[in-house]
């Protein structure tokens, strides 16, 4: 006599078997030494994850303890203390900018730039305040004369990356 199965009762009498295989042995007692590696590489694992979330949180929560929002208000506020001074000679140095504007307030940090090939220095520098008011202090120091060169002092800007102005600009290649 011939046997007909449909293949929905084929698998689930190959499920029933394999089952059975398993289930004897956790019967015995005797498991498969690569599942225990692996239950204990998955608890390992568990509790790194755990102390890493518990670090996060101790810092501020997310990537190196901000989110890209909170960093752009930060440099956004940075650059309110902030200046620009343009027409800086080139052999000046940071402790003759400071003599100039330390008579406008809390001097945080003085910036001039260097090219990193030569290290001569570009021609301009940043100087942030501790404070907003004392911007507007060293904005009147306009034209003042560093090195016998009138230096030109503005606000400084907030760098925006032209793909963020205009987001939708472009397709590429051309087109």
């Amino acid at each position: 006599q011939a046997c007909t199965m449909s293949g929905e009762e084929e698998l689930a009498a190959t499920e029933e078997v394999e089952g059975g295989e398993e289930g004897e042995e956790g019967a015995d007692g005797e498991e498969d030494p690569e599942l225990l590696a692996m239950q204990k590489e998955l608890e390992k694992a568990e509790r790194q994850k755990a102390e890493l979330d518990k670090l996060n949180k101790m810092q501020g929560g997310g990537a190196g303890g901000k989110d890209a929002g909170a960093a752009a208000a930060e440099s956004a506020e940075r650059d309110a203390k902030s200046i620009f001074i343009g027409n800086v000679d080139f052999a000046a140095s940071v402790e003759e900018v400071q003599e100039i504007f330390a008579d406008c307030g809390e001097i945080n940090a003085i910036t001039i730039p260097v090219d990193k090939f030569t290290g001569q220095a570009k021609g301009f520098a940043y100087l942030e305040f501790a404070d907003k008011s004392s911007v507007l202090a060293a904005l009147e120091k306009n034209n003042v004369l560093l090195r016998d060169r009138p230096i030109k002092v503005i606000n400084k800007r907030t760098n925006v990356p032209a793909w963020q102005l205009h987001p939708s600009r472009g397709r590429g290649r051309g087109r």
